[in-house]
């Protein structure tokens, strides 16, 4: 049997009643101005004039000159492997934990790294989130300009 409302004020169940009211409550929250776990590591490449591919970097990386786009091109998939392989080298020279928590917001007080194949190599494991040493490097987030803030936790903290 269908039941009929009688009329459109009529509510049709206990939680419908208060669908058409506004929310009353903005909840906001924003960061402070300090850390408050470990210490932070800024690795932040500098802003390069044109495209910045693997056979770039290496030459940056050697203190050679660039070679043209087109030249570069040609010999890309060599540069990309000879790259990833300095990379996952270098990796494992860092001073940092095999996996840690990445932010793009740095503060007074950070550490910065100015080596560029560290700072390379760090933007080539890391994530939005997170750094991971043993990751395969992913040479698209290699980007003039990118900053990569690595949280370094407190000495005695890690197994």
């Amino acid at each position: 049997m269908n039941k009929i409302r009688k009329s459109a004020r009529e509510p049709l169940g206990p939680l419908l009643h208060n669908m058409s009211v506004a929310p009353q409550t903005v909840i906001t929250h924003q960061g402070g101005d300090r850390r408050t776990y470990g210490e932070g590591w800024v690795y932040c490449l500098p802003d390069f004039q044109g495209s910045l591919d693997s056979a770039r970097i290496l030459a940056l990386l050697d203190g050679v000159p660039t070679k043209t786009k087109s030249k570069r091109a040609q010999i890309a998939p060599e540069a990309d492997r000879q790259l990833r392989e300095r990379i996952n080298v270098h990796a494992l020279t860092l001073p940092l934990p095999p996996a840690a928590v990445v932010t793009d917001r740095c503060l007074q007080g950070d550490h910065v790294c100015d080596d560029l194949l560290s700072v390379v190599t760090v933007l080539a494991k890391s994530s939005g989130h997170v750094y991971l040493r043993d990751k395969q490097p992913n040479l698209a987030t290699i980007q003039s300009g990118r900053r990569v803030v690595v949280l370094i936790p407190p000495q005695g903290s890690l197994p």
